[in-house]
């Protein structure tokens, strides 16, 4: 009985998590809307996407960063009149990491953004949306938006495409590794695969990084946007590759464990190195899922434990 209410609990919550993610995308595509309707300056598209009384409020930082900030209030429909009658190059916002909250009704969509006139830059900042369900789908209850003017780190970041999963990928633990080490290796100059390494993650992946610096132990936590967005110009300038060199699996139904040890160079092998990767996966029924992943360099106070490396091999 026990046995049969867990498995029912189980399947609850996989299915409450389903539909979480789905509609964590619809608000999202709905702020995506939004960007659409400034570029194309059409009054309609934007007025569509707000609800009855939605409004906007943007808060305007000093250019050189000191100070306090102004605000402007606008009504989504004195929003979208403004941007329609605005002459000259399109407006393209763009925010490369969204990430989105669900609460019963109510919805909040929040991220970095940039903001091109044309090609030309103008300013970046940080967006939140409140977003309300109504019979016809999310709208904009209200949103504000910061207009910062030192961007350097937002136009450093990395634009992850949307993909489909590669059943290859992902059917299979084997093929889930592979590919885990795949996106990210590569000689210099050569663009990473992020767009196929994040597939192979669920949406709130944690990355946890170690290192040991002057004797202190520090811990990085990155989601999957952060971890890309601090590798990806070394990974790209100097070339990176990182290589499974043992693997020890451990796998009870639809969960497993694997201790995958790893060698890592740059291309002039200026930086070379061994570690282990912790990876956390589950299966949904269809795929397999990373849902965490921690790794650890080998130091000289912290070699690699003999049942982590390849059969004979001690060092």
């Amino acid at each position: 009985m026990k046995r049969n209410l867990v498995t029912v609990i189980t399947l609850m919550f996989t299915s409450i998590a389903m539909f979480a993610q789905d509609e964590k995308r619809s608000a999202i595509d709905v702020v995506n809307q939004l960007f659409a309707g400034m570029k194309a300056k059409s009054a309609e598209q934007i007025k569509a996407v707000f609800a009855a009384d939605g409004q906007l409020i943007a808060i305007d930082k000093p250019r050189d960063g000191t100070g306090f900030s102004k605000t402007r209030l606008f009504t989504g429909e004195a929003f979208a009149k403004m941007i329609s009658e605005a002459k000259g190059a399109d407006f393209i916002e763009v925010m490369p990491s969204p990430e989105a909250r669900i609460s019963g009704d109510l919805a909040i969509v929040t991220g970095r953004y940039t903001f091109f006139v044309g090609d030309k830059f103008s300013h970046c900042g940080t967006n939140t949306f409140n977003l309300v369900k109504t019979e016809t789908g999310w709208r904009i209850a209200n949103g504000a938006s910061t207009l910062e003017f030192q961007c350097e780190r937002d136009l450093k970041a990395v634009s992850i495409p949307t993909i489909a999963a590669d059943p290859k990928d992902v059917s299979t633990i084997e093929g889930i590794v592979k590919a885990f080490y795949e996106t990210i290796s590569g000689p210099k100059g050569t663009p990473r695969q992020w767009g196929r390494d994040r597939t192979l993650y669920m949406p709130d992946v944690r990355f946890v990084g170690m290192t040991e610096k002057s004797g202190k132990i520090r811990v990085g936590i990155m989601s999957h946007n952060q971890y890309v967005n601090a590798t990806n110009d070394n990974f790209v300038a100097n070339g990176f590759t990182e290589r499974e060199i043992n693997r020890v699996v451990r796998r009870f139904g639809n969960i497993a464990h694997v201790f995958s040890t790893y060698e890592f160079s740059n291309d002039d092998r200026s930086e070379t190195g061994r570690g282990v990767n912790s990876v956390e996966l589950f299966w949904d029924g269809t795929r397999w899922w990373i849902s965490a992943a921690s790794w650890d360099d080998e130091r000289p106070n912290n070699p690699i434990p003999k049942e982590f490396l390849p059969k004979g091999k001690t060092k």
